[in-house]
């Protein structure tokens, strides 16, 4: 089996190879996949990243939310590799961050307070998903972190088809998706 590393590589290289049209029509496909789960549809929160370099394009999914009043968070990254996620009602709100990667700036009255009774959705980024439903992410474990006492909440990959491999090295940390959409298959988890 190949590393973490090597498959990270292989795949961010592979993902840098699609031209920014790709990367828009194969996106609003995804999306609208995203947008018809009953997951996505009861969710009162959405947790959303900001996509950046040839990640599935979030935006059609931010706007859709806020127009029907669901309340959609960001994630501000933190020097211990930990994130808080912020409330964002604009995605000018929104400003140049870690790596350059678009964040919330931090204000504690929009500070995203988990509530396991809520519907809670997070939409997660990845470079490489699995079938099995484990990701691999920069490697700096920020949403493993994040999630590891939030399992209530619903956790969607998304990612494009070509970012799907057979197996992915995962430890006990390594958090499950729930649910992964692709441009061509929408692949759903059983929680054991």
């Amino acid at each position: 089996m190949e590393t973490k590393e090597q498959i990270r590589k292989k795949i961010i290289q592979s993902r840098n190879q699609m031209t920014s049209a790709e990367v828009s029509e194969k996106s609003s496909i995804i999306v609208q996949k995203v947008l018809k789960t009953p997951e996505y549809e009861e969710a009162n929160n959405i947790l959303l990243y900001a996509d950046y370099r040839h990640e599935v394009m979030t935006r059609e999914i931010f706007d859709d939310a806020v127009l029907h009043k669901k309340k959609v968070f960001f994630p501000k990254s933190n020097a211990d590799c930990t994130m808080d996620f912020y409330q964002v009602v604009s995605v000018k709100q929104l400003e140049s961050g870690y790596k350059g990667i678009k964040e919330p700036v931090p204000d504690e009255r929009y500070l995203y307070h988990y509530d396991r009774t809520d519907d809670n959705l997070i939409i997660v980024p990845g470079v490489a998903f699995d079938m099995q439903g484990y990701r691999i992410g920069y490697g700096k474990g920020f949403y493993d972190r994040f999630l590891q006492d939030k399992r209530q909440m619903t956790v969607m990959g998304l990612c494009f088809s070509s970012q799907i491999v057979e197996e992915i090295p995962h430890n006990q940390y390594d958090i499950r998706m729930d649910k992964i959409v692709t441009e061509e298959i929408l692949y759903s988890f059983l929680r054991i």
